[in-house]
């Protein structure tokens, strides 16, 4: 876990807050916070689904807690912020969207902290500023007014983070494996996108998805499939390496 807790650090300094951050299962009742110090606003929810991840926050000890999108609920807020597009290149991005950064970028800042607006949601103020650090940059200060999904913290003990899968994809799978009933040992590594020797080819697809490449060898018993960082051996119909 110590190991996983370092790669979720490196995730969370280096990926946009609106990126493809993975996402997170929930499958325990659980609190969902508003502040990620556990402070604040609370509710419980006990609904087993998966959310988008946006943020990713080393709490005490090595514990981590993860920001969440929640699609159907909205906020409608009215802020400011920066932005490095001219007046006409904001025109020419139609229904686009454009980041807008709630704070003037510095090197000490957090350049993944930013909204993703409409472009026809934003308009400027007629301010500029630069930053010491960015001198080569004008940032326009500009209000703006957007229907954005509501966020909250949920801690990684109430289920499972899947760095590089979608909620959709996450929750389909969940709904799979509900519908298969299969013990509880293997359903955890599958969500958990873990691959042991006698997996089937389902179970492989139901854990990883679809391999990017798939080779047939040695008089059709042996099937290799490639993954990104990882190639599964299967002999007879069933997983006999996992290289």
């Amino acid at each position: 876990m110590k190991t996983l807790a370092a790669f979720l650090i490196f995730i969370a300094l280096v990926a946009p807050v609106h990126a493809k951050n993975g996402s997170f299962l929930i499958l325990k009742s659980a609190y969902l916070y508003e502040k990620k110090t556990q402070k604040g606003k609370k509710t419980l929810t006990r609904e087993k689904k998966a959310y988008e991840v946006t943020d990713i926050y080393i709490a005490s000890g090595s514990s981590l807690m993860f920001r969440i999108m929640l699609p159907d609920k909205k906020n409608e807020i009215n802020g400011t912020g920066f932005i490095v597009e001219t007046e006409s290149e904001l025109n020419n991005l139609g229904l686009k969207e454009v980041k807008v950064y709630p704070d003037l970028p510095e090197s000490k800042s957090n350049l993944t902290s930013f909204y993703f607006i409409p472009s026809n949601q934003v308009t400027f103020t007629g301010k500029t500023s630069i930053s010491a650090d960015f001198p080569k940059l004008v940032w326009k200060a500009v209000n703006f007014k957007a229907s954005i999904p509501s966020e909250v913290w949920v801690p990684e003990w109430a289920g499972i983070y899947r760095p590089s899968k979608d909620a959709a994809w996450l929750n389909k799978t969940y709904d799979s494996l509900v519908r298969k009933k299969l013990d509880k040992i293997l359903e955890e590594k599958i969500l958990t996108g873990q691959v042991d020797i006698g997996f089937t080819k389902e179970q492989v697809r139901l854990s990883l998805g679809d391999p990017s490449e798939e080779h047939l060898m040695e008089d059709d018993t042996k099937l290799e499939w490639i993954y990104p960082g990882h190639k599964i051996i299967f002999l007879n119909g069933t997983v006999s390496r996992v290289l």
